[in-house]
């Protein structure tokens, strides 16, 4: 054995542990972890099988590892942690067994001559693609996983994965008598199947890739429009409210003119502090902020900014909204904006209920070639760690909090067009979303 193939081994028992981990949504462990739990296990592996002379024990025993793996994930059924181990076994030992041939095929057709370690050179570059290719999809991975759990293709999925992990056995050169028959009667046979396995398999992996992503944008829409009831409902309470208070008000006028008359400085004061005095709070500090938001030009950022308005309002927090001009269209796509905005806010909300102040300030204004959108907010820390701030599962308050901001970060970093600046200065936080147009 050379040591490309030495290395190809423990790069392919790293992709392994690496897609478990990925398709059982595990993170708690490090990369460096990962790495090193699959190298001690292909080792460990290597010399069961060299011990024993059984090298179907390199399935069997890859099988146990992830099954047992997959008990730190506690809410895992038996089911899903052997569907999971099974989706990580055979889709990467068909993929193997097909890039290898393929570039096998493609090796032939250069003008390079053939050598010994020519197949174990293909053997580390196929190990390699495979390891860099789970990571650089680990994200749509997870999601085409939780569909496919879900939904029809999972029972078809699991009797095809079955069916290539006995094809791995079979493949494996055996050396026990029925899977040693079997791969020397039916051997190009299975191999033949094993082809057609993975692209059945990765066919019903891009189905499920197009209908995942065609559900999380129905999810989304479904999100976007019960928050635009909720924003309508407000607004119709609100709209009550103040209908109520234009059907009294005439009995308001008749009392001041009663006060007036009989020159009451009393009664006049009176009825301004119990009655004028509180509904113009009512009128200047939510209907107008309200009003503010007719400027926003974009349906669906208007229904979510309202709907955080008076969620904030009705936890008796201070709402300034400001909106100078008309904004007809915002620099990034929609659906990230909403989600950069609404954790901006949620955060904002959050932090002020906590404090004496209550404070909270919402701008979105244009300025030449930018859009800027802030949130100013009270805050009851004195000091924060602006380094950590943005840190997945980083958070100030109890629980398993911390996502927000972290999946906010990564957003922005994907968005070329977008920054956002973090300012604190006890007793306030300011975050600023510059977009350019």
């Amino acid at each position: 054995m050379y040591v490309y193939d030495l290395a190809a081994i423990i790069l392919i028992g790293i992709s392994h542990v690496l897609l478990y981990f990925q398709l059982i949504r595990y993170n708690r462990l490090s990369y460096t972890m990962v790495i090193a739990l699959s190298i001690v296990f292909t080792i460990l592996l290597g010399i069961v099988v060299t011990v024993t002379g059984y090298p179907e024990f390199n399935i069997i025993m890859l099988l146990l590892f992830l099954l047992s793996l997959g008990l730190m994930k506690d809410e895992l059924t038996f089911m899903q942690n052997l569907y999971f181990a099974l989706v990580s076994m055979v889709t990467i030992t068909l993929a193997k067994l097909v890039l290898m041939e393929l570039g096998m095929k493609l090796f032939m057709w250069t003008p390079f001559n053939l050598y010994l370690w020519t197949a174990s050179i293909i053997h580390l570059i196929v190990s390699i693609i495979i390891v860099i290719s789970i990571g650089l999809l680990r994200k749509r991975i997870q999601k085409i996983a939780m569909f496919i759990v879900d939904s029809n293709l999972y029972y078809v999925s699991y009797v095809l994965l079955a069916i290539g992990l006995i094809v791995g056995l079979i493949l494996t050169m055996p050396s026990t008598n029925l899977l040693s028959i079997l791969h020397q009667r039916y051997g190009q046979v299975i191999y033949i199947t094993g082809f057609i396995l993975f692209f059945v398999l990765l066919l019903i992996v891009l189905i499920g890739s197009h209908l995942a992503k065609e559900r999380m944008l129905e999810e989304q829409q479904q999100h976007l429009d019960k928050e635009l009831l909720d924003y309508v409902d407000k607004l119709e309470l609100m709209h009550d409210e103040l209908a109520s208070f234009r059907h009294d008000y005439m009995n308001v006028l008749l009392t001041l003119d009663e006060g007036v008359r009989n020159q009451s400085i009393t009664q006049i004061e009176q009825v301004y502090h119990n009655v004028i005095a509180p509904t113009s709070k009512l009128i200047n500090n939510r209907e107008l902020d309200i009003v503010k938001l007719s400027r926003v030009n974009v349906p669906e950022v208007k229904s979510v900014l309202g709907v955080k308005v008076i969620a904030a309002q009705q936890q008796n927090i201070q709402v300034m909204v400001d909106i100078p001009q008309t904004i007809e269209a915002v620099a990034m796509p929609v659906v990230a904006f909403i989600r950069a905005i609404s954790i901006l806010l949620d955060n904002a909300i959050e932090e002020a209920v906590c404090t004496k102040d209550k404070v909270l300030q919402v701008a979105f204004f244009e300025m030449e070639e930018h859009q800027y959108f802030i949130v100013h907010n009270s805050c009851s820390h004195a000091d924060i760690d602006m380094q950590q701030l943005y840190e997945k599962r980083y958070s100030s308050k109890e629980g398993n909090r911390g996502y927000g901001l972290f999946s906010l970060k990564r957003m922005i970093e994907k968005t070329a067009n977008a920054t956002l600046e973090t300012a604190f200065k006890a007793p306030y936080f300011t975050q600023t979303l510059i977009l350019k147009k």
